[in-house]
């Protein structure tokens, strides 16, 4: 073999040699760059998730736009469900806006986990929550946020199987009535099941911080 074949030979398995390096480094980084966080870590950051994903039914629901809203517009990307109400005075609003930062903080520090994002806002008030009522409020916090709403049957079975208590008002004595419910937030998978949830104090850096974790686990 001349010399001039050898060093190109030298020289394509130097190349071959660089290339599979990269790809382990980036493959190491892909996995070392995920956080270590187990399920009781995330226990005490306030998150429980469950070791089986639970199933769960949603009937006759729509979204703010009056259209039909299914399981099947959850499924493909994590979701985040908060159940409250356009009137709540103080709880709803904050946790929404929260949800809201949280949004800006992962676009900044996991922006490939944005696109794999839902949220949802289910009314436990469907008496004065109409679509219309909902596409005034839920967007506003964050065009990407969808409110959901539906019959007081159909509602408070879904409140059943997510775990959140709440007290429906049947025959209000009063247009100024108020809702009491749980402020857990509903983690649903990609694949449209009960997940798990995240209990209250909230704040959107725990938010962003569970979220990331969560999607590392799966």
């Amino acid at each position: 073999m001349s010399t001039s074949m050898t060093g190109r030979v030298q020289k394509t398995v130097l190349l071959l040699v660089a290339v599979i390096a990269v790809v382990l480094g980036l493959t190491f980084y892909k996995h070392m760059s995920k956080p270590a966080v187990t399920p009781q870590q995330l226990q005490q950051m306030g998150a429980v998730i469950f070791e089986k994903p639970r199933s769960f039914e949603m009937k006759n629901l729509v979204d703010h736009n009056n259209q039909p809203f299914t399981k099947d517009n959850l499924k493909g990307k994590w979701t985040l469900a908060y159940f409250g109400y356009t009137f709540c005075p103080d709880i709803c609003p904050t946790t929404l806006a929260q949800v809201n930062q949280m949004t800006k903080l992962l676009k900044k520090d996991n922006p490939d986990l944005v696109p794999k994002m839902g949220y949802i806002m289910v009314t436990v008030d469907p008496r004065r929550d109409t679509p219309e009522k909902l596409k005034g409020y839920v967007p506003h916090f964050n065009k990407d946020f969808v409110g959901v709403t539906g019959g007081m049957k159909e509602l408070h079975n879904l409140t059943v199987q997510m775990n959140i208590p709440y007290t429906p008002v049947i025959d209000p004595k009063d247009e100024y009535y108020l809702v009491d419910h749980g402020a857990n937030l509903v983690i649903i998978n990609p694949q449209g099941d009960y997940q798990g949830f995240i209990r209250p104090p909230l704040d959107s850096d725990k938010l962003a911080k569970v979220m990331t974790a969560v999607d590392s686990l799966n």
